[in-house]
């Protein structure tokens, strides 16, 4: 078995795509955005991204190399062979896996590499690289078990690549960040949330079982002559065959492939009050976080009212949508600070009442619209992000950027205004 791999991993046409494969992987890798390097668990899941293209690539590279004994002419020899069958077809497969996996790995330790500078003590999260080798794993074998049906120079490659390509597109992702499908990728990786063990063992015996159902059923599913031919499933085949039901049956009552991890030991919190408390993974955020805590305890004393303490998604635990925690997304700490001027919004405005009218609910909502948008540029520092869009319903931001840089005297009359809106407004109860 061993030489046979060798001979196949040697004369194998992807040796000379092999740089094509690495250069897709890093394009994707640093293409999207690089806003994961220094977070180990964004970083891990950039890392597995490239995974949604190698797999369909090598799905169509299994099926070419599959078929090609046919147009060789070597069937014949094959089906006479001393060695098992089983053997024959798996030693093919497994060079295709090969150089997938090589460049795979490549581009894994290449994040790595660039993120072990600011990434911290957690060193590497391996759930997300393993659940893009399941992927890698579960295109090749399928590919070489369709490439085992046809003769076809073309048909076969291309339905393979293009059908697992549209198909991980569209139902591949895990649920979050707009994406909903059945987990088989994921596109970020928050430090909140971790890729769960049984869910993520019943995809890479999907993987493993597809590639025992392709080398015990292979040589099975046409005849010497190019013909189907069933003359029995032999016990590799049915060894393939039981670990792809066990790994469906997995698959299904397994749950979601993420979870919501535990509350940190030692969440990391500014030393200025207020305190802003992160994951221990955002650490890279901490001088950024500590200008944001100071800007928020220079806003003017009297009118304005913030917490205590500002907690990002899940380090105190219990359910992350309730609106009570930030999240850093895509590197941007602009969410957080909008969600955390919601909350001195809240703290420094009466409790809600429903108003008399509509005009009246109007008004208010656009003051409240107002503060939030300015005490979301006077948190964040340095106006809103180039790559964020839009803002509150009704809200003027480029107004907003300008009163910003007015003096302080200025903004807390602008302020003082609108909250006395939101205070004056009269409530059905009243």
């Amino acid at each position: 078995m061993w030489w046979i791999y060798r001979t196949e991993v040697r004369r194998s046409p992807l040796r000379w795509a092999l740089p094509a494969f690495v250069a897709v992987d890093l394009l994707v890798l640093f293409g999207r955005s690089r806003h994961w390097i220094g977070v180990w668990p964004e970083a891990s899941a950039a890392a597995q991204i490239p995974a949604f293209y190698l797999g369909p690539a090598l799905a169509g590279a299994a099926a070419w190399s599959a078929a090609s004994r046919w147009r060789s002419g070597v069937a014949e020899q094959l089906a006479a062979a001393a060695k098992s069958s089983w053997q024959i077809e798996l030693a093919p497969l497994l060079a295709t896996l090969t150089y997938g996996v090589l460049a795979y790995a490549l581009g894994v330790l290449t994040a790595a590499g660039v993120t072990v500078p600011e990434g911290g003590p957690e060193f590497w999260w391996p759930g997300y690289i393993l659940l893009g080798l399941a992927l890698i794993t579960m295109c090749a074998g399928m590919g070489h078990l369709l490439g085992r049906t046809t003769k076809s120079l073309f048909a076969a490659p291309v339905i393979c690549a293009l059908g697992c390509l549209v198909f991980l597109g569209a139902f591949g992702f895990a649920p979050g960040t707009g994406a909903s499908g059945i987990g088989l990728a994921v596109l970020s990786g928050y430090p909140h949330t971790v890729v769960s063990a049984l869910p993520l063992t019943a995809r890479l015996l999907l993987g493993i079982g597809l590639v025992a159902l392709a080398a015990g059923i292979g040589s099975h599913l046409r005849s010497a002559s190019g013909r189907p031919g069933w003359p029995g499933l032999p016990p590799a085949g049915l060894s393939g065959v039981g670990l792809v039901a066990i790994a469906v049956v997995l698959f299904v009552t397994a749950g979601p492939v993420r979870a919501q991890r535990e509350v940190p030991a030692d969440p990391l919190c500014t030393q200025g009050e207020p305190r802003i408390c992160v994951w221990p993974e955002h650490q890279k955020y901490a001088p950024e976080l500590e200008a944001m805590s100071a800007r928020i305890a220079a806003l003017p004393p009297g009118l304005i009212k913030s917490p205590a303490v500002f907690y990002e998604d899940g380090v105190r635990g219990g359910p992350l949508d309730r609106g009570h925690g930030f999240s850093i997304f895509e590197g941007q700490t602009w969410d957080a600070a909008t969600s955390m001027a919601i909350h001195i919004n809240e703290a420094s405005s009466p409790p809600y009442c429903d108003p008399v009218d509509e005009a009246a609910n109007d008004r208010r909502l656009k003051a409240q619209f107002e503060l939030v948008s300015w005490l979301t540029v006077r948190i964040a520092g340095g106006g809103q992000p180039a790559g964020i869009h839009g803002g509150p319903p009704g809200v003027d931001q480029n107004a907003i950027r300008v009163l910003v840089t007015r003096p302080e005297a200025e903004q807390v009359a602008w302020a003082a205004a609108r909250y006395k809106v939101v205070r004056e407004t009269r409530c059905v109860s009243e």
